[in-house]
């Protein structure tokens, strides 16, 4: 009996224990799965959190009840009029006529042209030292946005001299500019317009290679960049992108302006360029019109070259636009301008100008300077730049200035834009939270003749006046200042 109830005793023990070996095997189980689960969704989420594209904060756009983009507590509440603009500076845009009137860039983009188109060039530097007289402070730097030297660039050391003396120091050496920097960058005439880039020295001839086109494309820009100017060395273009930076250190007031090479632009860039086609078509415009790679007036048929030329200058445009984004991030200045050719919204297709859109929006530009058409606006963004199209100097005939294509309307609005055909420059007059802008051109007190030393030398007016502020936003006309601070 014992010895039964021994044996069944024995048989109890082993089934507990079998019983709890299976319960321990089964919870072990359980947090292993737990465990592989949660390891599992560690690595699923770290995977998504990789993959997933980061999500960029939203361009802005103008808001349909609020054209201007910013709301009264984004303006500067300061009044302009009682600010100190302790530095000043001077802009213009595709100066350098050629030296023959008759035909040349003067006088032959239209059917006709008056006294004020034949000698535009002169007059506007009359206009320039009266400019520079005038500014209190006494302006600190020039700033040119290109087209420098129509129709074609310079073509060799002995040009470079003839061209400099002619087409700069001869004709902007009013007393009240001497000494003054001139910050500036190419522009499309100077790497050749659409005529041959290539040259003998004297006159654009067509290239014999690639690599023939492709070091024109260097001497074309070095024979500006190496220019030494006997007045205080004065011409500044040291590199295809590079920073001009002026400072008043009684004020803290400091200025970076960026200057870029925007020569791969669509609007009569770099296709234009590179393809020659004035050269080929001995300057028919009307062969030139809807002239493509692979055409025998483009690059006389040759893809490769075509295609050399083209990347050269998207490469120099791309550098630009990487440089800046480098260099307007690290800068602390007060106020960041950017100087080039070409406007990144009139002269780019869609889609490079909505990079050009993601680039600029954030960067911190105040203020964007450029040329290439031959007229005189002033429009805003919705992220808070200012765009002064600025390419009536005088060394071609004037135009109307550009409007606002469709594709960048939800950002950009016109502020003012120049009627009846003027020549000028703008002026910039600076504080540490305002900056004046103003277009100059002729009063109504110059009689103009033909022969310039005949001419009845006038004065300055001003037919654009705006204040814009320097922590961003729309700011106003000159005109509501005044009634704002009297009022």
């Amino acid at each position: 009996m014992q010895k039964r109830a021994l044996v069944i005793s024995v048989l109890v023990t082993l089934t507990l224990i079998a019983a709890i070996v299976v319960v321990v095997v089964t919870v072990s189980s359980s947090h292993a799965s737990t465990k592989s689960s949660e390891g599992a969704d560690e690595l699923r989420n770290t995977t998504d959190s990789k993959t997933k594209p980061k999500t960029k904060n939203p361009l802005h756009k103008f808001k349909k009840d609020n054209s201007s983009g910013s709301s009264d507590e984004d303006e500067e509440t300061a009044d302009p009029l009682t600010e100190t603009y302790s530095l000043s500076a001077l802009a213009i845009g595709d100066w350098g006529r050629t030296i023959a009137k008759d035909g040349g860039s003067c006088c032959s983009r239209r059917k006709t042209f008056t006294v004020l188109d034949y000698n535009a060039m002169e007059y506007v530097a009359i206009l320039l030292g009266q400019a520079a007289a005038a500014a209190q402070p006494r302006p600190s730097v020039v700033i040119g946005h290109g087209d420098n030297f129509y129709w074609d660039g310079l073509h060799g050391i002995t040009d470079q001299a003839y061209r400099f003396q002619q087409t700069f120091e001869d004709k902007y050496n009013a007393p009240s500019l001497a000494g003054i920097p001139w910050v500036n960058v190419m522009g499309n005439h100077d790497y050749g317009g659409a005529s041959f880039v290539c040259t003998d020295g004297e006159q654009a001839v067509e290239c014999g290679s690639t690599d023939e086109l492709l070091s024109a494309l260097d001497q074309k820009f070095t024979l500006q960049s190496q220019y030494v100017s006997p007045q205080d060395n004065r011409w500044i273009m040291p590199d295809h992108f590079f920073v001009h930076s002026i400072a008043d250190p009684t004020s803290n007031l400091t200025i970076d302006i960026f200057n870029l090479d925007t020569n791969d632009a669509d609007t009569h860039g770099a296709q234009q360029i590179c393809c020659q086609c004035y050269g080929y078509s001995g300057k028919d415009d009307d062969m030139c019109e809807n002239v493509k790679r692979g055409d025998s007036l483009c690059a006389g048929g040759n893809n490769g070259m075509f295609d050399a030329c083209m990347d050269k200058l998207q490469a120099w445009g791309d550098d630009s636009r990487e440089k800046l984004v480098e260099a307007a991030k690290a800068s602390n200045a007060t106020w960041k301008i950017v100087n080039t050719h070409y406007s990144p919204y009139n002269h780019y297709a869609p889609g490079p100008a909505e990079k050009w859109r993601e680039l600029l929006d954030g960067l911190g530009i105040q203020l964007f300077l450029y040329g290439h058409t031959h007229g005189e606006k002033h429009d805003y963004t919705a992220f808070k730049t200012h765009f002064i199209e600025n390419g009536a100097g005088g060394g071609i005939q004037n135009e109307s200035p550009s409007g606002i294509p469709p594709y960048a309307e939800d950002y950009v609005e016109n502020v003012w834009a120049a009627g009846h055909y003027p020549y000028g420059f703008f002026s910039l007059n600076i504080s540490p939270k305002w900056l004046k802008v103003s277009f100059n051109t002729f009063d109504d007190s110059w009689s103009m003749t033909k022969d310039v030393d005949s001419t009845s030398v006038g004065g300055i007016a001003i037919k654009h006046c705006w204040y814009v502020p320097q922590r961003g936003g729309r700011g106003k006309s000159c005109e509501d200042a005044e009634t704002q601070s009297t009022g």
